[in-house]
This record gives structure tokens, C-alpha cells and sequence, in this order.
């Protein structure tokens, strides 16, 4: 994005002309926040990111594990486009340069992904989206009282999952009220955390696991603000790749035809969950606040050293003489469409499976894993299974398009 320092981007927002109002708009909608809370060091340091960047930020609380085995995803590093530092005299040669940059730097893009596209497999893009606006803006509550009509409804789902609970409506003032008491808890805790001996806290004695969990208990329900349209009022904060939606620039032809059809916002307190599920459509899914785990597997694959058999051979660790062949041999894994649930989307509880009531998801293949923090995106292909865990506050991002 455009950076002015705060003392004069009030009034150079208000001195550019009808003809830049892609990017005065964003300047108007913005400047009286950042002069007063200075969440963001407007400097031309940030070619580089500093320690304190939220990218560099690690996770608060310790990282739950699938109880199978993963296997690390392919991933890459695309440098991130520096923020534009607008002079004094900003005028048309440099919008004109920047917009050639902002070119250039998308073709990068397109080309780091254009192996992952054409053989439909998983790829972690890491801090793609560090230098983005809503890095350093959607970490504040008080930021989206201001950038969002509090009185704007939303669908907020009851539960620790979208499919596990109820669909509610509600205005976003009321969830944000919500998640000021979710945020503050979370940082309270983490401080008790800070605050210990052999993994276990001076306060209470018990591990920090432990009192992570109990907390979510305590609460009465989370409140997962999921698969909701990103707001319109801050989608400029989070620019997609040119991929997504330049239906007409050949340029980016070899990673889909460029039609967006969905950007989507998920915003929730920690240890929300997205279960095990697949789109039939390409996705990207942009982290901006907060730490997520997300578990890839392959469309309707199977792990071939255990198909077709050897089930609780493979379930007990493989000990000898306790095996059992599988009465669902071929059968899909991931047990779709069962239980109420919808076509696209798993009954198994991947992180606790029951294998007496599901037993061929001992056949399910190894998973990717992908841990995303802020500024970090994944490309998960069409028709591949995933799921998704947040770790604490969390705010991100998903794009479809083909």
C-alpha cells in the first residue's frame, strides 16, 4: 500500500486529484486512525521486516498435533512488494511507476505458482502478504469499530466448528464485543504462561495445555464469525493476487482463467476449527492475524501401504497378530455426506478419530501440514480435503476462483 507519514497523510489524502481515487479512497477511510494510534511505523525500513513485525510474531500458545503423521508442504518465499513511500510532491510519474512494480511483483507471483497449479498440489506461500495493510490494522479491535459500520449484520456460528453448531445473526458492534473479552482472556492467559516452570505454571501447578483448554471450557460457546463476504469497506487492506481475478491479462493464464468468485472473512477467538472438508473450487487462504494449522489431503486418495486392509494392525501400531481386514475395502475415508453432514465435508473428528465407528479412515493418506501466520497464504487445490485449527485470535482470508 501507499505509506505517508501520519503528520501529513491527512492532508495529502485531501490534495490528490478525482483521477487517484483508488488510492485516496483508502487514504481518507484511514489517515485519522493511524494518526491517533500509530499502529503502523510509517518508514522505509520495512523493505525489510523488523523483529517486531507481526510475521516474526511466534504463536502464543503451544501448537496441538494431529495424532497421524504429516509430512512438510512444499513451500516458498516471494519477497513481498515494499510499501510505497510517497514524496512531497507525489504526482502521476509515480503512481505510474508503482503500478509497473505492482505488475512486475505479480508476475513473480504467477510464476512461483504456476508449478503448484498445473500439477494441483498444495503450496505454502510464505510472507506474501506481510507488507499488506490489514497485517498491521486487523490485529486492533478498535480498528474495525472504525473501519466497520458496527450495525452491519453477520452470521456468526455457535460451536468450535461451522458444522457443529448453530448459524446465528447478530451485528458485527455485538461480535466485536464479544471478542474484546475473547482477546483479553487469551492475553491474560498468555501471560500466565509466560510464567512457568518445567512446562507447567507457577500459578496453578497444572500444564499449560491443560489450562488452555479448560479455558475454552469455561466459556459458555465460542463464536466463530466464518464464511462470511469480506467487508467491502477494507478489502483494499488485503489486495488479492492478479491471478484471482485478471480474467482478461493472458499473463496470468497458466494459473486459472482469472474469475473470482468469492472472497470470504474468518475472524474468531482461539481454538476455532474448520473440520475436515473440500471446495470445488481453487483456494487461496491468507492469513492477516493470529497462527493456523491447516491438514491437506489429497482428492479421494488413498495411503497405499494400508488400502484394502490391516486396519487395526495399522490403528494398534502395527502389532503382530492383532490385524483385521477392512469389511470397506475401497471404500472413502473420509466418511462425507455421514452423520448430517454435507457432501463435502468429513463426520470423522481427524484430531480424536473414533475408529471403532469410522475404521477406514486408518486409510486415509498422510497429510500435509502447514502452520500460517500473519502474512502467510497456502494454495489448496480443488477437491483437496483440509482442516483448519486457529491457535488464538485470528483473522483471515480465503479467495475462490477458477
Amino acid at each position: 500500500g501507499i505509506i505517508f507519514p501520519a503528520n501529513q497523510a491527512t492532508g495529502l489524502a485531501k490534495a490528490i486529484t478525482i483521477k487517484y481515487t483508488k488510492y485516496a479512497s483508502r487514504l481518507s477511510q484511514r489517515c485519522s486512525y493511524a494518526k491517533s494510534c500509530s499502529l503502523r511505523r510509517f518508514s522505509e525500513k520495512y523493505h525489510t521486516l523488523p523483529p517486531d513485525h507481526p510475521s516474526n510474531t511466534p504463536p502464543k500458545f503451544p501448537l496441538t498435533h494431529y495424532p497421524g503423521k504429516t509430512k512438510r508442504i512444499p513451500t516458498i518465499s516471494v519477497p513481498p512488494l515494499p510499501p510505497f513511500c510517497a514524496s512531497p510532491n507525489f504526482n502521476q510519474n509515480e503512481i505510474t511507476q508503482r503500478e509497473r512494480q505492482e505488475v512486475q511483483h505479480q508476475l513473480e507471483i504467477a510464476n512461483a505458482m504456476k508449478p503448484a497449479y498445473a500439477s494441483q498440489t498444495p503450496l505454502h506461500l510464505r510472507r506474501l502478504f506481510s507488507h499488506a495493510d490489514a497485517i498491521y490494522f486487523w490485529r486492533s479491535l478498535d480498528y474495525w469499530r472504525v473501519a466497520v459500520d458496527k450495525n452491519i449484520p453477520v452470521d456468526v456460528e455457535i460451536g468450535k466448528s461451522y458444522n457443529a453448531g448453530k448459524r446465528v445473526g447478530m451485528t458485527f458492534g455485538e461480535y466485536l464485543d464479544y471478542l474484546e473479552v475473547c482477546v483479553g482472556e487469551e492475553e491474560l492467559e498468555y501471560r500466565r504462561s509466560r510464567n512457568m516452570i518445567d512446562g507447567k505454571s507457577v500459578e496453578s501447578g497444572q500444564p499449560i495445555e491443560i489450562q488452555q483448554s479448560s479455558r475454552y471450557r469455561k466459556r459458555h460457546e465460542l463464536a466463530y464469525l466464518a464464511q462470511n463476504e469480506l467487508f467491502p469497506q477494507v478489502q483494499n487492506d488485503i489486495p488479492l493476487p492478479y491471478f484471482c481475478h485478471h480474467a482478461n491479462d493472458p499473463r496470468f493464464k497458466d494459473v486459472g482463467e482469472g474469475k473470482l468468485y468469492h472472497t470470504m472473512f474468518w475472524m474468531g477467538p482461539g481454538n476455532t476449527i474448520s473440520p475436515l472438508h473440500y471446495d470445488p473450487l481453487d483456494n487461496l487462504l491468507v492469513q492477516v492475524v493470529g497462527w493456523k494449522r491447516v491438514l491437506l489431503f489429497p482428492p479421494n486418495g488413498h495411503d497405499n501401504r494400508f488400502h484394502g486392509g490391516d486396519v487395526k494392525r495399522h490403528r494398534n501400531g502395527g502389532n503382530e497378530g492383532d490385524s483385521e481386514k477392512s469389511p470397506f475395502e475401497g471404500a472413502l475415508w473420509q466418511y462425507a455426506g455421514v452423520d448430517g453432514n454435507q457432501y463435502n465435508t468429513s463426520a470423522v473428528d481427524i484430531e480424536q478419530p473414533d475408529y471403532e465407528k469410522y475404521p477406514d479412515f486408518a486409510l486415509a493418506p498422510t497429510p500435509y501440514e502447514c502452520l500460517l501466520g500473519p502474512g502467510d497464504a497456502v494454495f489448496i487445490p480443488k477437491k483437496w480435503w483440509h482442516h483448519v485449527r486457529s491457535f488464538e485470535f485470528s483473522v483471515s482470508v480465503n479467495a475462490w476462483w477458477r
